[in-house]
């Protein structure tokens, strides 16, 4: 079975957020049950190409708003793995981005669209060989309108994923001319365009074979139109070809027993005595006085709809008041930044709270390793990452208890929960968290989280069978 991985980012060659971390760790499990998986990505100009080992392998040419423009065809692999990263260069259209998280605006839909063509060209180039492509998010909406174009009936089976479906890419009629689809060929399409926009996630979902999200309990979500807004219509329509598979996360690449990122290393049986140093080193370095209370952080991109912010900003003032001491790693919504920035410097928290803007791995593992609680108050969630990875390194999360939240975290367990998203409720969550620190039952559940097993294996396996599924499908 061979498949093409189509996708925005994939780490650690471009990593923009948790997408990226899926196209980086989903392949190499493929790799291992005997999938034969590609993947392929924008060559952005940013990607560091000392870092790796990049050939160029042939040029295409991509037929696009009336003109034929060159795209380079590059080839890499993933670190660690024998899966090839295709890269496609094309100064005008694909250099630009993968600086911040991938948005709905102008030009990032305009890359895309073109991104989309790229790809189908590419397939055309490798003589149709693929037997599947796996299409992530709205940046690749249309690679299977373009393939029924382009391929015809010989076209490779596909199937969407939808990461998030708060981020979809729309944009006007004039696009699709620059793509140059035909209208009068897909009904959805037409649909799509009465309103004289074209919303990319909704065409991928209404075209590819099948379409899959990243946690069972997100799938259940998305068929509500309060979620997923006019895509829920669609995946109603499809309920025999819509499906939910957990994310992982990379074991070999988030592990506390091996992580250089931290001093004092640890497994299930050593965590308490080598937390307490981590927690001792990072308390140092954040300008923190030294003292064993609980350490309680929040690692996220600030992003007020979806994140949760604003129960973290009306509960935080409350949550200080707390014995305790609270560290922020994140950015994003200049608002939030400003006002999170400004409560640092209110004196009598300069000794409870730390706040980081930006984003810095090392940082982001020293705190996971010294954080006793985790917190992760979103709005909505698809899979989410950040929770299992605290887990991984032994923090408890506390989480609302939805999307694949809900599917990791079992309350009482190894983390938190709470089912109303109110700052009261999520407030009361924390101080359960809170008042177990240091308990008999605190060790258990921290062992708990620490046996959990959110490696891609299992996923992968799921993966694999889908796979088989939609070829079947496409017969």
């Amino acid at each position: 079975m061979k498949v093409l991985f189509a996708v925005s980012e994939v780490a650690p060659i471009i990593k923009v957020g948790g997408l990226g971390d899926v196209a980086g760790s989903l392949p190499k499990a493929l790799e291992k049950l005997g999938v034969d998986v590609d993947v392929i990505v924008p060559f952005y100009s940013i990607i560091k190409r000392g870092d790796y080992k990049i050939i160029k392998q042939l040029t295409i040419e991509v037929p696009y708003s009336g003109e034929t423009h060159d795209v380079s065809v590059y080839k890499t692999k993933i670190p660690g793995s024998n899966v090839d990263v295709i890269l496609l260069f094309n100064q005008r259209f694909l250099s630009g981005g993968g600086v911040d998280a991938f948005s709905s605006l102008k030009d990032e839909v305009a890359r895309f669209a073109f991104f989309n063509k790229a790809v189908v060209e590419f397939i055309k180039a490798s003589f149709n060989i693929y037997d599947l492509i796996h299409c992530n998010d709205w940046h690749t909406g249309l690679i299977t309108h373009l393939l029924e174009e382009e391929v015809g009936e010989e076209r490779p089976a596909t199937l969407l994923t939808i990461h998030n479906v708060s981020y979809q890419g729309q944009s006007s009629l004039e696009l699709v001319r620059e793509v140059d689809l035909s209208i009068p060929l897909h009904r959805i399409l037409q649909w799509d365009l009465e309103d004289n926009n074209i919303n990319f996630m909704l065409e991928g979902a209404a075209s590819a074979d099948a379409v899959n999200t990243v946690s069972p309990s997100y799938a259940k979500e998305l068929l509500f139109d309060d979620i997923g807004g006019q895509i829920s219509d669609i995946l109603r329509g499809r309920s025999g070809r819509f499906f939910g598979i957990l994310n992982g996360i990379d074991n070999s690449y988030f592990d506390p027993e091996k992580d250089r990122n931290i001093k004092y290393r640890f497994g299930v049986r050593d965590w308490k005595e080598a937390k307490n140093e981590n927690k001792a080193l990072l308390q140092k370095e954040l300008s923190l006085p030294v003292k064993n209370v609980p350490f309680v952080s929040l690692i996220s991109r600030l992003d007020p709809k979806q994140k949760g912010l604003d129960l973290l900003w009306e509960s935080l003032k409350d949550i200080l008041k707390l014995d305790l001491q609270f560290v922020l790693l994140g950015k994003g919504d200049k608002k939030y930044e400003e006002m999170l920035a400004n409560l640092s410097k209110v004196k009598k928290y300069h000794e409870k709270l730390s706040i980081s803007l930006g984003f810095d791995e090392g940082l982001a593992r020293r705190i996971y390793a010294s954080s006793d609680i985790f917190l992760m108050p979103s709005r909505t969630e698809p899979c989410g990452l950040s929770q299992m990875i605290a887990m991984r390194y032994g923090a408890l999360p506390v989480v609302h208890n939805v999307g694949g939240l809900k599917d990791t975290v079992k309350d009482g367990i190894d983390g938190f929960s709470f089912n109303i998203f109110s700052p009261n409720a999520f407030l009361r969550a924390v101080t359960r968290a809170y008042k177990l620190y240091g308990s008999r039952k605190w060790d258990a559940m921290v062992k708990n989280a620490l046996k959990n097993d959110f490696s891609w294996s299992k996923s992968a396996k799921e993966y694999k069978e889908l796979y088989k599924k939609v070829i079947e499908l496409r017969k």
